[in-house]
């Protein structure tokens, strides 16, 4: 009814003052009905030689009442109508209201709710991209570990393994100082117990030789050529030998150069120590091809120290030039 008297204000008065008509038509019906049984009270009286109009006039005016009591029910049966209509319009406007509250309070919630959990998707989104942030943060973390414990373990490894080959090397640079320091013992042995030899055949042909010479001289004669070329003849020999020791020591140190050709030569200059020790090398000649060279240089250095006599004979082997080709040592 609202609705009706926003929508259409004209009809809603018209409405009301024809209820108002009505009503007040029923109350003056009603005041004419009292007023018209008053007045025919004494009509009822018993008048014999008027009974016929009378009683026309009284149907006619009881009709006449019945007409308008059920024109007047009617009416009241319509404004009771209208009344209900209108409270049944009210009920139905403040139900329609009542749903459209709920309504919008259940759209309020709804938007309540959805916001609610908008913004917990939010904040578990934010949770989800915090806790990936973090574990790769961590697996970024974990790699580098990974990564620097793997090169310090290659570095341990590497260091190890150098470790490893520094110690061989020595082991085997001092096994084959030791071998070299027995070898040279054993030479100097040799050559100690060689030189004993050569000392007591020198003796025995010094002795030989002065008795000769006592007998020559007995005869008056002479022998000390021969004793000489004796003499020089085992000084040579023992020469040849020492010679021939240097060069087998240094044969088995030398590592020629891969692709080494024929008809190379070196010429080294070497000068010993008492004992064997080389003091200086030098290239007196060289082959032209300097890997050649150094192979040689190498190699008489790796027989440090070489076998050599002791006392005078010494003094031969002072300066040696040692001629290097790749048939040999000559």
């Amino acid at each position: 009814m609202l609705a009706m008297l926003r929508h259409n204000p004209q009809a809603m008065i018209l409405s009301i003052l024809l209820h108002l008509g009505l009503l007040l038509l029923f109350l003056w019906a009603r005041d004419q009905q009292v007023s018209y049984m008053d007045s025919a009270a004494p009509i009822q009286s018993p008048q014999p030689d008027e009974s016929i109009p009378v009683v026309v006039e009284e149907n006619r005016i009881a009709e006449s009442l019945e007409t308008k009591r059920e024109d007047m029910a009617l009416q009241q049966q319509k404004v009771i109508g209208l009344k209900r209509k209108e409270s049944a319009e009210l009920q139905a406007l403040r139900e329609e209201a009542e749903k459209e509250r709920l309504r919008l309070e259940k759209l309020r919630q709804q938007a309540e709710e959805e916001k609610r959990l908008a913004a917990e998707r939010e904040k578990r989104l934010e949770q989800e991209r915090k806790a990936a942030a973090e574990k790769k943060l961590r697996e970024e973390e974990q790699r580098k570990l990974a990564e620097e414990k793997r090169k310090k373990d290659a570095e341990k490894k590497r260091l190890a393994e150098e470790k490893r080959k520094q110690e061989e090397a020595e082991k085997q640079r001092l096994a084959e100082e030791q071998r070299q320091r027995e070898e040279a013992e054993r030479r100097e042995r040799e050559v100690a117990q060689e030189a004993t030899q050569a000392g007591s055949t020198t003796g025995a042909t010094a002795r030989q030789s002065g008795q000769a010479l006592s007998a020559n001289q007995k005869r008056g004669g002479t022998g000390t050529g021969g004793a000489g070329r004796m003499s020089g003849g085992s000084g040579g020999k023992e020469y040849d030998k020492y010679i021939g020791m240097i060069r087998s020591k240094i044969t088995r140190n030398w590592r020629r150069p891969p692709g080494t050709v024929s008809g190379l030569q070196v010429t080294l200059k070497v000068k010993l120590f008492p004992g064997g020790g080389v003091a200086d090398v030098r290239i007196a000649r060289s082959s032209g091809d300097p890997a050649f060279d150094g192979s040689a240089q190498e190699a008489l250095q790796a027989a440090d120290p070489l076998p050599v006599p002791t006392g005078k004979a010494f003094d031969r082997f002072r300066t040696l030039n040692l001629k290097f080709s790749p048939t040999g040592i000559q």
